[in-house]
């Protein structure tokens, strides 16, 4: 004996609670794009509990609240919803193949050129020598 989600539902609820079947079954008509960033977590009598991912677009949404409660209440029959709560949530991506590292070769650094040999004998304090030396072998390695 199966029932259908819908049926599921319409038995969950009360009767006077078809509001919350509307706003489950459109929610991710309600948000459009950003329906992948942001879920429902619990409705309670005027307020939505929102869970989302990153904290950044946590704060992008707190300050478009006003914004989202007049969505929300659009698709519904009556303003129903006065305010709304963001959460962070530990929300799963898709795992991506990870590309193989490989490892590199060890850096030799080729040896200094005439002309900065020859600039580093007229240094005399040997601790700005040897740290002008590994900042040339440094540029090398960059290059």
């Amino acid at each position: 004996m199966t029932k259908t989600m819908k049926r599921l539902l319409h038995d969950l609820f009360d009767h006077q609670e078809n509001w919350k079947i509307t706003l489950l079954k459109n929610w991710p008509d309600i948000l459009g794009n950003l329906s992948t960033k942001v879920h429902l977590e619990k409705i309670n009598n005027d307020s939505l509990v929102l869970g989302i991912s990153d904290s950044c677009w946590l704060q992008e949404l707190y300050m478009l609240s006003p914004l989202l409660i007049r969505t929300i209440n659009k698709k519904l029959d009556e303003p129903r919803i006065k305010s709304l709560r963001f959460k962070k949530v530990g929300i799963k991506k898709e795992t991506k193949k990870r590309a193989v590292k490989r490892k590199k070769a060890p850096f030799i650094a080729p040896p200094l050129s005439p002309k900065e040999k020859k600039a580093l004998t007229s240094i005399k304090d040997p601790d700005l020598h040897r740290e002008i030396q590994a900042f040339l072998r440094r540029c090398q390695q960059e290059n």
